[in-house]
């Protein structure tokens, strides 16, 4: 669980992801968090799921793993961010991020923003889905151990 680093294949390419300071993936965390709440206060009383919903879920839950639980808690999370939080996480995600190029026949990682905070992976500023999709794969990466003590915390409506 406490890699250093991971390779995954987004957008049809090999990245490369690094760990986040402490404070930064800490951050993110206490955001993210922060962020669900916003989202389960925001939903009408009328919203609220009946008993046959809640097993569902709660069965759903069972089946998946951490991973795709925080999959579904980025995606969701997102949406309740503000900008300035949004941002962050995705500057902090981003900035442990890397593509993998094959040069001289060996994969070398080339980050995917520079040192300036621009990006440096041709295309990478046109393209606002694979940039969520490289933020969330960082961000799972590097939250799971938040999950390990109790693995259903990061989940709607528990």
């Amino acid at each position: 669980m406490n890699e250093k680093t991971k390779i995954v294949e987004v957008g049809g390419q090999r990245w490369h992801l690094r760990r986040m300071t402490p404070v930064d993936g800490s951050y993110c965390w206490q955001r993210l968090m922060a962020a669900m709440y916003r989202s389960a206060a925001q939903q009408p009383a009328s919203a609220a799921p009946s008993e046959a919903d809640e097993q569902r879920v709660k069965e759903a839950i069972e089946k998946s793993t951490p991973e795709q639980r925080l999959r579904t808690t980025c995606g969701v999370g997102f949406m309740y961010l503000t900008r300035d939080e949004l941002e962050f996480m995705q500057r902090v995600s981003l900035a442990v991020t890397s593509r993998l190029e094959v040069i001289n026949g060996a994969e070398t990682p080339m980050p995917a923003v520079a040192d300036s905070g621009k990006f440096a992976v041709p295309g990478l500023e046109d393209d606002p889905a694979l940039v969520t999709a490289l933020t969330t794969e960082a961000l799972v990466f590097n939250l799971l151990p938040f999950l390990a003590e109790n693995p259903t915390t990061a989940t709607v409506g528990s």
